[in-house]
C-alpha cells in the first residue's frame, strides 16, 4: 500500500497542474476574444498604424538610371520628417526639394529661385532695366515738383 500512495499522490498533483494549466489557457483565450471584440466594436476599420499602406518615397521621383544612383541613395536615407527644435517648433528638412512650383521651394530657396529666374527668363534683364528707368523718371518728376513748389 505504501508504494501506491506516493504514486497516486504524484498523479493527483499532475492532474491538478494539468487542470491549472487548462484554466490558464482558457483565461488567455477569453482575454484574446475580448480584445478582438473590443477592436471590432470600436473600430469599423482596423486601428491606425495596424496596416501600413504604400507610401511614396522621395527617391521615386528621380529616374532609376546609373548616373542618378548617388542622388537616389541620398534621398533614400535623408530624413523625411521635420526636426523638433526648441519650444516645439518643427523644422522641415526635406520638403519640396524638386518641385519648383511648390511655395515651400520658393520660400526656402529665394536666392536660388532668383538666380534660376534670371538665367531662364530672357526678358528678365529688360524688365529689370525698365523698372529702374521708371523709378528714375519718377524720382526726377518728384524732384522737379519740389523745385517748382519752392
Amino acid at each position: 500500500m505504501n508504494s501506491t500512495s506516493p504514486k497516486r499522490a504524484r498523479e493527483a498533483m499532475e492532474l491538478e497542474q494539468q487542470r491549472h494549466q487548462e484554466q490558464k489557457w482558457r483565461r488567455w483565450d477569453v482575454q484574446q476574444q475580448r480584445q478582438l471584440q473590443h477592436l471590432e466594436s470600436f473600430y469599423e476599420k482596423p486601428p491606425p498604424g495596424l496596416i501600413k499602406e504604400d507610401e511614396t518615397k522621395p527617391e521615386d521621383c528621380i529616374p532609376d538610371v546609373p548616373r542618378n544612383e548617388h542622388a537616389r541613395e541620398f534621398l533614400a536615407h535623408a530624413p523625411t520628417k521635420g526636426l523638433w527644435m526648441l519650444l516645439g517648433k518643427e523644422v522641415k528638412v526635406m520638403q519640396c526639394w524638386c518641385d519648383k512650383e511648390c511655395p515651400f521651394f520658393i520660400k526656402s530657396n529665394q536666392k536660388l529661385e532668383q538666380f534660376r529666374v534670371a538665367h531662364e527668363d530672357p526678358m528678365y534683364d529688360i524688365i529689370r532695366e525698365n523698372k529702374w528707368h521708371e523709378k528714375d523718371v519718377r524720382i526726377q518728376q518728384l524732384k522737379k515738383q519740389l523745385e517748382d513748389s519752392t
